[in-house]
């Protein structure tokens, strides 16, 4: 009789458990700042009301209970890896798939294959399936894709005609070697007085670099992704032009986002490079001294593939949470993909597998000359994959930031990034 009463105790405390358990809220973390609480997914532009309204109707649509936080940009990492090792973080959380191999190598991120199969939703029905290659690792799914971003040109054709720098259909004629960028900078300047591109002295100015390499035969990494590689013939040649543009104040690749983003809304500059998180901003800035045209960065070197910086966010799920809650959060991960498409709201790149409809209307929201970088991005975007964890790109900046100083040759600077990425990568 005692055992009866103690087993059925024990059974009332884990049913109870259970209930209290599915009824705590999801958590997800994100980074893109706090939205706002009226937009929905037609009205919204920026990245954070987007995300909120994206949120929000998924939340309606799955009938789920889920907090969002909104964790520092800056400190994301550093927070995310202390949270996963006290097992802390959040039921959901946002990842850029460059850094993913390393979680699903040590066993931090779920088995999200498992998950496919615990609840029968396959992502690959979902999200368009080459895309998944991408969190793939030994055969099995470790996230969900939520889209492609790269780094792009953002021209305003009303400065290239100043110059005589479009082609009889009004549009920008792209140079397609490092000399015919320098002869279309040259001549800009020469009109204008005015430099012909600016780029942020953050992380932009390493991918700029990274898409140049590629194309020019080089390699940013070599030993399977244990060695920095770019520090060879290749790189010396890509960072001696961007070296020459800089020198010349043909170019600055130091620039704040604002203060370059202000000079290509108002006439100052004729270029910009910037990313695709960037475009619906600028597009839906009207100006008289603003006609927008975007496309990748271009083509410059034809030693290697025709390739430009890009890569990815995704949402992750923490392996040491009990399965029930892993399914909670891949069934409402599902629920947000179906509004996956109004991300494209923001100029990122949807990764589901869109109708005809949802692929014109991403293709319309920024206007005839800014649709060009979708299927541009979708065939030379280079997502690096690394198997370390940390940032190369901010390890690499400020040698490169020496060059343009004239602080070192492009050589010796490119010897001592190699270098510091090198430690940087045995301390990991």
């Amino acid at each position: 009789m005692k055992k009866s009463i103690v087993f059925l105790v024990i059974v009332g405390v884990l049913l109870f458990s259970t209930a209290v358990f599915a009824e705590s809220p999801l958590v997800l973390w994100q980074f893109f700042g706090v939205g706002s609480e009226t937009d929905t997914v037609d009205t919204a532009t920026t990245e954070p009301n987007t995300f909120y309204a994206i949120m929000r109707a998924a939340i309606q649509e799955s009938g789920m209970s889920v907090n969002t936080v909104q964790v520092d940009w800056g400190q994301y990492y550093t927070i995310l890896n202390q949270s996963l090792a006290s097992k802390k973080a959040g039921d959901i959380d946002i990842m850029h798939i460059q850094y993913l191999l390393p979680y699903a190598k040590a066993g931090l991120v779920a088995n999200l294959s498992n998950l496919e199969k615990e609840t029968g939703i396959y992502l690959d029905k979902i999200i368009q399936p080459q895309l998944l290659e991408s969190v793939t690792y030994n055969g099995d799914i470790y996230a969900v894709n939520w889209d492609v971003h790269a780094f792009l040109w953002h021209i305003n054709k009303v400065e290239f005609a100043k110059a005589g720098l479009l082609d009889k259909d009004g549009n920008p004629i792209i140079p397609t070697t490092a000399q015919e960028f320098i002869n279309a900078a040259e001549k800009y300047k020469e009109v204008t007085g005015q430099p012909f591109v600016y780029s942020d002295n953050g992380e932009s100015t390493p991918w700029e670099f990274y898409a140049w390499l590629l194309q020019n035969g080089g390699e940013f990494l070599s030993d399977d992704g244990w060695k920095a590689g770019f520090n060879s013939k290749a790189g010396v040649d890509v960072l001696d032009f961007m070296t020459y543009l800089t020198t010349h104040e043909l170019a600055n690749f130091s620039m704040t986002v604002a203060d370059e983003s202000s000079a290509l809304l108002n006439g100052k500059v004729a270029s910009i490079f910037q990313g695709t998180w960037m475009v619906n901003q600028y597009a839906s800035t009207s100006t008289p001294e603003l006609d927008l045209y975007v496309t990748a960065v271009p083509t410059l070197y034809h030693v290697g593939p025709a390739k430009i910086w890009a890569n990815a966010h995704s949402f992750v799920i923490p392996a040491y949470l009990p399965l029930q809650k892993q399914v909670e959060a891949y069934k409402f991960l599902v629920a947000m993909l179906k509004y996956n498409s109004y991300w494209g709201n923001t100029g990122h790149i949807p990764t589901a597998q869109l109708s005809q409809d949802q692929l014109n209307h991403f293709l319309s929201l920024n206007g005839e000359g800014v649709r060009n970088y979708y299927e541009e991005v979708s065939k030379e975007g280079a997502i690096l994959a690394q198997p370390f964890a940390g940032n190369p790109w901010a390890v690499i900046l400020p040698y490169l930031q020496k060059a343009f100083l004239g602080e070192a040759t492009p050589q010796s600077a490119l010897d001592e990034a190699a270098d510091a990425l090198n430690r940087f990568i045995s301390q990991q």
